[in-house]
């Protein structure tokens, strides 16, 4: 039997925020992945410490993502739940000995509905939409979903409660900028990170692509290209670090999860296709740019951002799919092969004016 894996964030003084008590809540939010989801709801967390101070929240998402929580001031303990090492019958055991008022899904699939069934606690369940979006798939009529954040919100109208904004937040430790300095160099030189991968390869803007817009980064301004990635990305980043010995730093499969997003905050400007950073460097707002191929933001995916650009072609066949495939189903991959590196460097000329980088 595992061990209980609990990290307790240190409660905050919240005598100065909220106007609501409606009685003493102990309130269990369950989002198991992945990277960009948890992040994306972090609002509604917000929005229910803000009028519900005194409530104790739990959070419960896989082990490899409760990093992106463990410094949010706004709830109490983070349950990861680590399923390599942990049945869901021990994880089933162990919360129902919390004893929850309230238990709010914010994922819907089989994990959560067996604690929904066998954890007491009343049940909130957010309006998934998950019909309509395969809809949308095929009738590129239908209204697009601004954003998932506004899905996640329904879960407050049971509180009657409106969500107070759509930002995202990723609190980082306090020893952040010894996190920086460690990776990053120490003079003034811009940095543009980008993160490759994906965890679909439709997802992926080409390789090829890539290494022409790290020439053109290289052979017109004064900057560090910062590559990040996971373990399995490491080739792909290997590749691409190649075209340069020193403008290059190569950091794929070598930074934990705070790692990346602290190296994230601190450049200026962010390039990614849709993939979990693209929702880091979101929450930051750091001028960003967000490649999308099968995907598409109206399906709820997009950077909330005013400093991201999106880049995308408008095709009849996308979407093709809600969260990439591993081949292109009509075999010639245009959603992305049609998104010319030039294309790319045009934007980056408006963001480097934007922003004055030099």
């Amino acid at each position: 039997m595992s061990s209980k894996i609990v990290f307790t964030i240190a409660k905050i003084d919240r005598s100065c925020i909220g106007h609501s008590k409606l009685f003493s809540m102990k309130v269990l939010f369950i989002r198991f992945s992945s990277l960009g989801d948890v992040l994306l709801t972090t609002p509604i967390i917000r929005t229910f410490r803000t009028h519900f101070p005194d409530a104790e929240i739990h959070f419960l998402t896989k082990k490899q993502f409760s990093p992106l929580l463990e410094y949010n001031p706004f709830i109490d303990t983070i349950i990861s739940f680590d399923s390599e090492n942990e049945s869901m019958l021990l994880l089933i055991t162990r919360l129902q000995k919390e004893h929850y008022t309230h238990i709010i899904d914010l994922h819907d699939k089989l994990r959560s509905a067996l604690i929904k069934r066998f954890v007491r606690g009343k049940v909130i369940t957010y309006k998934k939409k998950h019909n309509y979006r395969k809809k949308m798939l095929k009738d590129h009529d239908l209204k697009p979903i601004f954003s998932t954040v506004d899905l996640y919100a329904s879960v407050l109208e049971d509180f009657d409660l409106s969500l107070d904004e759509r930002k995202l937040e990723l609190f980082l430790p306090d020893n952040e900028h010894d996190i920086a300095t460690s990776f990053l160099p120490a003079d003034k030189t811009r940095i543009v990170t980008i993160s490759p991968g994906a965890s679909w390869h439709t997802k992926q803007y080409p390789a090829e692509y890539y290494k022409k817009i790290i020439r053109h980064l290289l052979d017109h301004y004064d900057v560090r290209i910062v590559l990040i990635g996971t373990e399995q990305e490491k080739n792909l980043t290997t590749e691409l670090a190649a075209l340069s010995e020193n403008k290059i730093l190569d950091l794929g499969g070598r930074t934990s999860l705070i790692e990346s997003a602290v190296i994230i905050k601190h450049s200026d400007l962010f390039i990614s296709g849709d993939c979990g950073p693209m929702h880091i460097a979101a929450a930051f707002g750091i001028p960003q740019i967000a490649i999308f191929g099968p995907t598409h933001p109206k399906l709820g995916f997009s950077p909330i951002n005013t400093n991201a650009v999106i880049i995308q072609k408008d095709l009849p066949c996308r979407p093709c799919s809600l969260h990439g495939k591993g081949k292109c189903p009509k075999a010639h991959f245009k959603c992305m092969m049609d998104i010319k590196p030039e294309e790319i460097f045009e934007k980056i000329v408006d963001i480097i004016k934007r922003n004055d980088i030099k």
